[in-house]
């Protein structure tokens, strides 16, 4: 019994390096993240390690860095209701876990 608890333990998480930006992108910023869901890019995992905060991990893709550069300059557009719907799917995913 515990074998097996163990054995389906592994297959439902998987190792994600913390703070390895040469392949992940690492946020606070619902708001961003929110935006990069609707653009098409995948949370791969939250961390909430610290207290009050946390950090949505992306994993990176051709385009993350010009999507980013878009947000933060004012030269990005998305669905209103898609980008509703992701920041209310993202506060599922803290709120749920």
């Amino acid at each position: 019994m515990i074998k097996k608890s163990f054995e389906n333990l592994s297959e439902e998480l998987r190792y994600i390096p913390i703070e390895n930006a040469e392949t992940h992108f690492y946020s606070h910023d619902i708001g961003l993240v929110a935006y990069l869901l609707c653009e098409g890019f995948e949370l791969e995992s939250l961390d909430k390690a610290q207290r009050n905060k946390v950090m949505f991990i992306l994993a990176k893709q051709e385009g993350l860095d010009d999507a980013i550069k878009n947000y933060w300059n004012f030269r990005s557009s998305v669905d209103a209701q898609s980008y509703f719907n992701q920041i209310k799917r993202l506060k599922n995913q803290i709120y749920s876990e």
